[in-house]
Order: C-alpha cells, then sequence, then structure tokens
C-alpha cells in the first residue's frame, strides 16, 4: 500500500507567537493587551492557525485559556524554534568577529587626541590579534554608521535622542567659548549667551551636531548666532581662533592640549542647553560586541577621561 504524502504545513510565527502569549499572559485578551491589538485580532488568528493545522489547540468554554494536547506542541514548536533563532544569531555574530578580528571605531573630529590614541596603540599592541580601524566623521554620519553596521563603535558628542543607539560610556562636555589667550574675554570663567553673540564666530557648518545644538540653544533668544566663517574643518576653526580673529563654541576635548598648554581659554557659556552636552562611546542597539571590542570601548573611556 503506497504511503501518503506528508501533510504541507505553512506556519506563520506572528500566528503562533499570538498562540504563545495567549498560553503565556493566560488569556487573549491579556495577549492582545501584550501586542497591542484588538483581542479579536488575537482570536481570529489563532483560529486561522487550528484551520491551517486542521486541529484543535485551544479548549472551548473555559475563561482561562486551555491548551489541547496539539496547541501544547505548537507552543513547544514556537519556543524551540525562538531558541534556535538566537542562538544561530549568536553564533554567526561570534563567527564575523572571529574573522574580521577587528573594530571599526568611527569617531567624532577632534574627539579622540593624540594622547588618547597613543594609549589605545598600546592596548592594541598587547592584544597583537586584534585591529582597530579609526575612522573621522561628523557626528551625524558617525551614527549613520554606527546605525548601519558600518562601524562597530562611535564616539559622537550628544548623540541625537532618535538615534538607535546604546550608550556604552559618556563623559561630560559642556560647550564652552574657545578663545585665544589674548583674546578681552580670556581671563573670564563665565560669559552671557548676549556676550557670545558679539564675539566674531567660526563654528562647525549644519551638519555638525555642534551646530545643531548651538542653534537649539538660541532659538529662543532676541537674537541667533550668525558666525562670520562656517567651516567643516576642525583645523581651519582652530586656526582662526589662534590667529586671534575670532572664538568658537566647542567642547573641550577637541583642543584639551592647547588649553593645558595656556594658548587657548575655554569658557563657561551661561545657557542651560550648552552646559549639559556630552560625549559618548556608543554601539547599535541590539548589537552584541565581542569581547574585544567591549574592552576596547572601555579603554576608550579610561583614555578620554585620562586627557582631561
Amino acid at each position: 500500500m503506497p504511503s501518503k504524502n506528508p501533510r504541507q504545513i505553512d506556519l506563520q510565527d506572528h500566528r503562533l507567537r499570538y498562540l504563545y502569549l495567549s498560553n503565556e499572559k493566560g488569556s487573549m485578551r491579556a495577549a492582545a493587551e501584550a501586542l497591542g491589538v484588538a483581542t479579536s485580532s488575537v482570536s481570529r488568528q489563532i483560529a486561522r492557525l487550528e484551520e491551517e493545522l486542521d486541529i484543535e489547540l485551544v479548549r472551548q468554554g473555559t475563561h482561562r485559556i486551555s491548551l489541547t494536547a496539539a496547541g501544547e506542541a505548537a507552543v513547544e514548536y514556537y519556543v524551540q524554534r525562538i531558541s534556535q533563532h538566537a542562538a544561530l544569531v549568536a553564533r554567526l555574530d561570534e563567527l564575523r568577529s572571529r574573522q574580521a578580528a577587528s573594530t571599526v571605531i568611527a569617531i567624532g573630529e577632534g574627539l579622540l587626541g593624540a594622547r588618547a590614541i597613543h594609549t589605545l596603540q598600546a592596548w592594541l599592541r598587547a592584544h597583537g590579534e586584534h585591529k582597530a580601524e579609526i575612522i573621522s566623521a561628523p557626528s551625524a554620519e558617525v551614527e549613520r554608521m554606527v546605525m548601519a553596521d558600518e562601524a562597530h563603535l562611535g564616539v559622537v558628542f550628544a548623540p541625537s535622542p532618535n538615534a538607535r543607539l546604546t550608550r556604552l560610556f559618556s563623559l561630560a562636555q559642556p560647550l564652552r567659548l574657545i578663545v585665544h589667550r589674548d583674546n578681552r574675554l580670556a581671563g573670564r570663567s563665565k560669559v552671557t549667551l548676549e556676550e557670545v553673540l558679539r564675539e566674531s564666530l567660526v563654528l562647525p557648518g549644519a551638519n555638525f551636531r555642534v551646530r545643531e545644538l548651538i542653534d537649539a540653544a538660541c532659538k529662543d533668544q532676541p537674537h541667533s548666532i550668525t558666525p562670520t566663517l562656517t567651516s567643516n574643518s576642525l583645523a581651519v576653526i582652530l586656526d582662526f581662533v589662534r590667529s586671534g580673529l575670532g572664538a568658537t563654541l566647542l567642547a573641550e576635548l577637541p583642543v584639551i592640549e592647547e588649553l593645558k598648554g595656556g594658548t587657548l581659554k575655554a569658557i563657561a557659556v551661561d545657557c542651560e542647553a550648552m552646559q549639559a552636552t556630552d560625549v559618548q562611546i556608543v554601539t547599535r542597539r541590539g548589537r552584541v560586541l565581542d569581547e574585544l571590542s567591549r574592552e576596547l570601548a572601555t579603554e576608550m573611556a579610561k583614555a578620554m577621561r585620562q586627557a582631561l
């Protein structure tokens, strides 16, 4: 007697998930609340799953959901499938990191100085099997690269609250008025926003996070900040300030060596929005970093703190 062909079943994960959550939460209503859908939607999807499988999964007429043996088998299958999926993703991440044996770090321009990079080189020499690539870019581009998995880690100034990023470390870095030591304001410990507005300023372009924050800080002020010069180059901005032609608004990290040497001065600005900024080491939300990448992030945080 010829054997029957096995029944072809097209299981859809969302229907299995509805069944699983209904059993986990105790009722279809509770599952619907957890999912943010109507109870009727959960009931309908489970009914369609029963039609596809051609067997009853939920016993009728009970207030609290009660699974049949077939329902229990379906839920068990779903749990195993999710577990296997998670194990596969973790295994692939592990294999990718072993294959690459490197960490790509996207850094906002000037946020990791020569001293900090030297510290990282010492760490990398001690971990010869692990390599690092450092890419300098505007903060907005750093965020994009990290979220697109083009970089494992990002060092970014005041990242956008809407970015899908996980903060690993943060370092308070208020925006300061950066001036030459001979500037008339150099001896001040704090200046008002109005005094900043009267300075000849060179600022980053609109695609830089620093500029976005500066413009946002001034949006409720009677006067907006209009720079004398705009540049996408930190070197050009600092040359402008070193020459005594004017001032800029930056965090201290990009100019820390010259601040310590006394060539430039950093003055606090009496503006709440400019006091609340920080530098963060971030990764993509949900990304699983390998052990050495996590250690490297820790080393970067130490290096930035030591630089100050």
